[in-house]
């Protein structure tokens, strides 16, 4: 890509050349196409791609009012779409405020939270404890909550203070093999003894993901969450749930964490919000935090320009339209059980899958050099990057990440549309059995 006056995220890198996407396919510039595993690699195209009905509403609302600053007015889009989002979610959550992204999403939930416990006069109240390994974004407050090393480590100069207590993984580690009911204590416990050592008049939220990719889509145990709540509860802190690949029915349920039975203060929502067509983020509020800031006349004066814009807002009701008319929430649901089967009936036998674990259209495959002890190979063997060039070979985008560290290692991630049929679930499944038999010879 010598010639492109693009700065790439990896400079060294090529860069093939996306041009067409229509449903779960994409086509190159070479005229080949591939079967979209991933959503736009990022689990954001959840609807598809090239949809009349989304090109529809952008047209319309681009015609009667594409942008308004929303710091003096409002819009329609922009009460409605707030609108149907404080009724798909659970109850006590009133409000929400609009963002450009996942990033800005979980940004915003530090200022609101600032404002809460300021409103409260706890003016003390500013640290975050979040989980390792876990990934919140790429501004410097969703970079400081994010608690992955490799991404994280060159910014540390610019990044917050953040206290950080371990994710609840147990497929390796000191913990594996307990109970659920004990795993849930431990892990739960984990913040509480944070939240104590660091003093819990300092301490004004806790962060997590309902289920983290850069966990390996580990599933907390039933109890985890519950816990969680409980101890937030108990010490006055707010609970931040990071909904962002989560979100917009990926689980099976319109939000993670309703898995969990549990209601967070705060629930951050962007990628599938907007379906890959607009810019889009949401802050879930929780009434009795938007109550607090309101009644103690705190503002929240800093937005961003596109905040709440109609244009973004006006889509991101047609991707809502189309997820409850298509029943696209329990056809994730349904699909996910499908694709976890497919993926362990044809993959667990092979000597380099270690697990199979996920929940709705979001599906992982980890890799180990032994079945036995769970070993991750090592950097230089390139397991991800091989996997996603060996899919890539065959015509599909399926997500690879290495996390690297000591209890996640490489994986595969499917977030396939959750428009996909099952015949093509089946056909990515059998060329990801393809890819590995043909690239774990050389990984040793």
């Amino acid at each position: 890509m010598s010639g492109s006056a693009v700065f790439y995220r990896n400079p060294g890198d090529e860069y093939p050349t996306i041009i067409r996407g229509q449903g779960c396919y994409l086509w190159d510039d070479l005229g080949r196409k591939y079967l979209d595993l991933s959503s736009g690699i990022s689990a954001t195209a959840g609807i598809g791609q090239g949809r009349a009905d989304i090109a529809e509403a952008m047209t319309a609302q681009v015609t009667q009012l594409a942008f308004i600053h929303n710091a003096r007015v409002t819009n329609d889009p922009q009460e409605t779409l707030a609108s149907r989002l404080a009724d798909l979610s659970p109850g006590g959550t009133g409000k929400v405020m609009f963002t450009s992204g996942g990033s800005e999403a979980n940004e915003l939930s530090l200022r609101i939270a600032r404002q809460y416990h300021l409103a409260r006069g706890e003016p003390d109240r500013t640290k975050i404890v979040s989980l390792t390994p876990s990934y919140h974004g790429a501004t410097v407050g969703a970079l400081s909550m994010t608690g992955r090393l490799d991404i994280n480590r060159d910014y540390a100069p610019y990044l917050l203070p953040v206290i950080r207590v371990p994710a609840p993984i147990t497929y390796r580690g000191q913990w594996t093999g307990l109970s659920a009911d004990e795993v849930s204590r431990r892990f739960a416990d984990a913040v509480g003894d944070a939240i104590e050592a660091e003093g819990a008049h300092k301490i004004a939220a806790f962060i997590g993901e309902p289920i983290s990719p850069s966990a390996g889509l580990a599933i907390p145990p039933e109890g985890y969450w519950p816990r969680i709540r409980e101890i937030c509860d108990h010490y006055g802190i707010l609970m931040i749930v990071d909904e962002i690949i989560t979100g917009a029915g990926r689980t099976g349920r319109f939000l993670g964490i309703e898995h969990f039975g549990v209601v967070p203060d705060l629930t951050n929502l962007a990628k599938g919000l907007g379906g890959g067509y607009v810019p889009l983020g949401a802050t879930l509020i929780s009434d009795h935090v938007a109550d607090t800031i309101s009644t103690a006349k705190r503002q929240m004066a800093e937005a961003h320009t596109f905040s709440g814009a109609p244009l973004s807002c006006a889509v991101g009701l047609a991707v809502l339209n189309v997820i409850e008319r298509e029943g696209l929430v329990e056809a994730a649901s349904e699909k996910g059980h499908v694709l976890q089967s497919l993926l362990r009936d044809h993959l667990l036998d092979l000597p380099a899958v270690g697990a199979i674990r996920g929940i709705g259209l979001m599906q992982a495959v980890e890799y180990v050099k032994s079945k036995e002890t769970k070993e991750i190979y090592p950097a230089d063997a390139g397991v991800a990057q091989s996997l996603w060039s060996g899919m890539w070979e065959r015509g599909f985008l399926l997500g690879t990440m290495r996390v690297g560290n000591t209890l996640v290692g490489d994986c595969t991630f499917f977030y396939p549309p959750l428009i996909i049929d099952e015949a093509e679930l089946e056909r990515g499944v059998s060329a990801l059995r393809e890819v590995i038999q043909e690239r774990s010879m050389g990984w040793d």
